[in-house]
């Protein structure tokens, strides 16, 4: 059996051979293609003969049909400006071939792309069903390439979703999509996905999903990858990982704009994806990239938005955006510096900028701007070198447009003036009258609860820092801690200051933790020393800090309250050692209450490495308290 083949695969061969001189380059993808189906009916089929003549088996097999050569209608199709001009080919006696009905629909789209009135007449025309239907008659027929086109252009028009001849293309792309290429599946995806979801179309839409997702390692430009990412990475898990592995690949191809546009598509996707960031931001620095003004602010934001930091790209947008500062709209100015304090980026004198805008623009810029730009100035504790002015025109904005906010928008703008110490006494009544803060008590979800935890705070200020506010403030029965309160993870840094604490008064009643007071504030600890330093139970003395107020006993005379606060890596500005705007104004609160601070920040506590370094430490905070308080 073997021998026979080999003798039949000579003979094959031989007459190849002779016929070689003879065969035109366009027919030997049919010569081989013969071959193998020779091969393969020989192999198969004892009683097969081989052919006379090989040239007889070429004239019978048909490959492909080849795309027509360029008529004259190709041009007047291209050419055409007005609608009618492409339905009067239909009967004018011109010769269409497969494509031309589709090249019509196509072209017929791109004309009305923006003229919705006249897509819903041109519906109705009789010639454009005559044409619909001949795209239907001649669907087999029709290239690849204009195929996706045509699905994309009827989508575009505005087919009715139950129509004949739209499910017809539907159907014949979901036939063809193992033969596309790469290339169409794209283009199909980018410019169907939306219409695909609206037309209730979810089967090919699936299906296409899924054949992206296997051909993945076909991708081979930046702009694909970044297309995707950006139209229909959010449509599916598994092939936006795909697209992250390969942006990964060819990120070191990518200009600003397509850098830009990954950032931009993660961040409104809030996918914190940190290898990508990585070699996003490398590339960044790395390289001299001209970035332009909407550049930099899209990477502000997005940067911002997903909380990745990285020195060297934040020092350089810091860097490039002050020489656009100029050309800035208040609107730009607002959303970049909110963007640099969720990054906790204090730039000195890039906000110096900021600011400076507002008072350039005191009579232009809106109040929902300048409110964003108050809380981003409380979040870093930034206060302009033109403090005086810049803080009277914020007053001047909201005396006649603060009861126009809305309440949580009310209540977070006094407490960043709080934040930033100032606050007046109307803008603290406004937000503690009772008409206000009650539709925040009982509030369950986070916004709510979050919104009440500044109340709390404002409630605070209003009382330890303006001793001539005469009220309204917050009801008793609003300060009691509730327990979400103290419902929090216990971080390695909190677990270790207690153990330490407790070996060092040694009884149980001698010290408190995790205190929760009226003021909005957890004490990490809370002790009592005597004039001799001496730690005193704290049960029966008076606590005027808790709600509702404990004890009954008045301190003995010279006997201080310490407080303990840990600061965690997340509670200062970026870089830096400087605390976040609400743990300064949490420090100044617990100052007017009456406590002394030992302060306890991670950088300090990280350099202990025995306990009894640590016990050492903390006793050396509490004298440092001690005598800091008589030096006053």
């Amino acid at each position: 059996m073997a021998a026979r083949l080999v003798k039949r695969c000579t003979c094959l061969l031989r007459e190849a051979t002779r016929l070689a001189p003879a065969v035109t380059p366009a027919s030997q993808l049919r010569l081989a293609r013969v071959a193998h189906k020779t091969l393969t009916s020989s192999a198969t089929s004892p009683s097969s003969h081989l052919p006379r003549s090989l040239s007889e088996l070429l004239e019978k097999e048909r490959v492909f049909t080849p795309y027509p050569e360029r008529q004259e209608v190709d041009q007047l199709i291209e050419k055409a400006t007005q609608p009618e001009e492409l339905l009067e080919l239909l009967g004018g006696g011109h010769c269409l071939h497969q494509n031309h009905a589709a090249l019509m629909l196509i072209q017929l789209s791109r004309l009305l792309s923006e003229k919705q009135k006249d897509k819903a007449l041109l519906i109705q025309d009789a010639r454009f069903q005559q044409l619909v239907h001949l795209v239907n008659n001649q669907i087999t027929t029709i290239w690849h390439g204009t195929l996706v086109k045509l699905l994309r252009s009827l989508y575009s028009l505005g087919l009715p979703p139950t129509s004949k001849e739209l499910r017809s293309v539907e159907q014949e792309v979901r036939w063809r999509l193992r033969r596309l290429k790469y290339k169409h599946l794209a283009f199909l995806a980018e410019s169907c996905a939306t219409y695909m979801q609206e037309q209730n179309s979810q089967e090919l839409l699936a299906e296409l999903l899924v054949h992206l997702e296997r051909r993945w390692t076909e991708i081979d430009d930046g702009h694909t990858v970044v297309a995707m990412m950006m139209k229909i990475g959010h449509l599916s898990e598994p092939l936006m990982n795909r697209l992250e592995d390969k942006c990964l690949e060819l990120v070191e191809q990518f200009g600003p704009e397509e850098l830009r546009k990954v950032l931009v598509t993660l961040a409104a996707q809030n996918r914190r994806s940190v290898p990508l960031l990585r070699a996003v931001s490398y590339h960044l620095v790395q390289k001299p990239f001209s970035l332009t003004k909407g550049i930099l602010l899209d990477l502000a934001y997005a940067y911002g938005k997903l909380g990745f930091h990285q020195t060297q790209v934040f020092q350089r947008l810091a860097a490039d955006l002050l020489p656009h500062m100029p050309s800035l709209t208040s609107s730009e100015v607002a959303r970049c510096t909110k963007s640099f304090a969720f990054l906790k980026w204090l730039n000195l004198p890039l906000f110096e900028a900021f600011a400076q805008h507002v008072l350039d623009r005191a009579q232009s810029i809106t109040l929902p701007h300048l409110c964003n730009m108050l809380l981003a100035f409380a979040r870093v504790n930034f206060h302009p070198e033109r403090e005086d002015q810049f803080f009277s025109l914020v007053h001047e904005k909201l005396g006649s447009e603060l009861a126009g906010l809305e309440p949580a928008v009310q209540v977070d703008v006094v407490w960043a003036l709080c934040v930033l110490q100032q606050a007046r006494e109307a803008e603290l009544q406004a937000v503690l009258r009772p008409e206000l803060h009650t539709q925040f008590l009982g509030g369950e979800s986070p916004k709510d609860q979050s919104t009440f935890q500044k109340l709390l705070h404002i409630n605070a200020t209003a009382q330890l820092e303006h001793p001539e506010y005469t009220g309204p403030l917050l009801p008793a029965s609003a300060l009691v801690p509730r327990p979400s309160a103290l419902d929090r993870k216990v971080t390695p840094l909190q677990n270790e200051l207690q153990e330490t604490l407790k070996t060092l008064l040694g009884s149980v009643d001698k010290g408190s933790f995790m205190v929760a007071t009226q003021y909005g504030w957890v004490l990490d600890a809370e002790v009592l020393l005597d004039a001799d330093s001496q730690f005193l139970p704290l049960r029966n003395f008076v606590a005027p800090h808790l709600a509702p107020p404990s004890g009954n006993q008045p301190l003995p005379p010279r006997a201080k309250r310490l407080a303990f606060l840990r600061w965690e890596f997340p509670n200062f500005n970026s870089r830096s050692k400087d605390l976040l705007g609400r743990f300064v104004m949490a420090r100044r609160h617990l100052r007017a209450a009456g406590f002394l601070l030992v302060d306890v920040p991670y950088y300090e506590w990280l350099e202990l490495k025995s306990e009894w370094q640590k016990g050492a430490y903390l006793k050396d905070k509490m004298r440092k308290a001690v005598a800091e308080e008589l030096a006053k």
